[in-house]
């Protein structure tokens, strides 16, 4: 058997195990460790992805541009084992109905509420959309959870945003990832 680098041990025990928290890094991290994001879409469409983005760039600011829908599509396309997202730990597989049915959850919402796609709503309605679903009181969006979906999206958007290098810049932060990623993720 041929000796494995600490490096390569690391970054393999990483991307299976899905343990980038453990090494102080995050999913979002893992990835820029691994290479560039994705510039094309697999599993949402153009408008899912900007549905996605707007609803998680509402919780935490920075996460559309940082790329989410991206982030999330990559591993909706890929086999579950793969995937760095947190539903992976809370539902089984597969995943692509919770996200393709939370968005359309959103979008529901935001009409019933505002007769208005998500993506075009102002700040205050965006406001009474997400705050529907935390206090679990929409109209009418009621698969998958709300509340539930809130919770996962919300660690996306929130992991895109401070679980890079720059994220922990921000926060002022040291950042302490045992491989420095050459792209943000």
């Amino acid at each position: 058997m041929k000796p494995v680098s600490r490096r390569k041990f690391l970054n393999n025990t990483v991307r299976t195990a899905g343990l980038g928290a453990a090494i102080g890094c995050s999913p979002a991290g893992v990835i820029a460790a691994q290479g560039s994001r994705p510039q094309t879409l697999r599993v949402f469409s153009a408008p899912q992805a900007e549905t996605y983005a707007a609803w998680c760039d509402h919780l935490a600011i920075g996460a559309a541009e940082a790329g989410v829908a991206f982030f999330v599509d990559k591993y909706l396309a890929e086999n579950h084992t793969e995937s760095l997202l947190l539903i992976r730990y809370l539902l089984n597989p597969p995943f692509a109905d919770f996200y393709l049915g939370g968005i359309a959850g959103i979008e529901q919402e935001s009409r019933a509420r505002f007769s208005k796609p998500f993506p075009e709503l102002p700040r205050r309605a965006r406001d009474a959309v997400v705050h529907a679903a935390v206090t679990s009181s929409t109209v009418a969006w009621t698969e998958p959870n709300p509340n539930f979906f809130y919770f996962v999206s919300r660690s996306d958007a929130v992991d895109v945003v401070y679980g890079t290098m720059r994220g922990f810049r921000d926060l002022d932060i040291p950042y302490l990832q045992h491989i420095r990623p050459d792209r943000p993720w």
